[in-house]
């Protein structure tokens, strides 16, 4: 009976000591799960879905950054724009060209609005992104960024993409 218990209590020592490992496991996905779990409770500032705003019958697609400033929530400490403009005319090439982190995507970012400006505005056509409503903006805006990537379909597929049913046409 004796021997019987100490095996017993070997055994589960044993046991016990294989599952710490996957305690460290556990308490890592627990973690990350939290973090998950709080994330999907914040509630954008700006919403996709929201249909109020005005929509233009005819757009002519002059942009315009009117003495931006910009910090990314994420970053707080790292200011991108302070008092940044610059107008493209409707028709008109422009190219953004810098280093690295100087905010040549983040522009791109502003027009999409994916963010919004800390002060002043962002226009097409001279009215302010906020007064549009943003699935209607965000139809009219085509965009190849620097870093394209493309899905696992075809071609066609994926230059239809952003746009739902798109002619063969288009």
């Amino acid at each position: 009976m004796v021997i019987t218990v100490i095996m017993a209590i070997m055994t589960g020592g044993m046991s016990l000591g294989q599952t710490f490992p996957s305690v460290n496991a556990f308490a890592t996905g627990q973690a990350a799960a939290y973090k998950m779990f709080e994330t999907m409770k914040c509630k954008p500032s700006i919403d996709a879905y929201d249909t109020r705003g005005i929509t233009l019958e005819n757009t002519q697609g002059d942009i315009e950054l009117k003495d931006v400033y910009f910090i990314y929530p994420a970053r707080p400490e790292v200011q991108i724009f302070a008092g940044f403009s610059l107008f493209v005319p409707s028709g008109t090439t422009a190219a953004l060209v810098g280093q690295s982190g100087s905010g040549k995507s983040t522009d791109i970012s502003l027009l999409e609005r994916l963010y919004d400006p800390e002060a002043e505005e962002v226009l097409i056509d001279g009215i302010d992104l906020k007064k549009l409503q943003l699935r209607w903006m965000r139809k009219k805006i085509g965009l190849v960024s620097q870093e394209p990537i493309l899905f696992a379909t075809s071609i066609k597929e994926n230059l239809a993409y952003g746009k739902e049913n798109a002619s063969k046409q288009e």
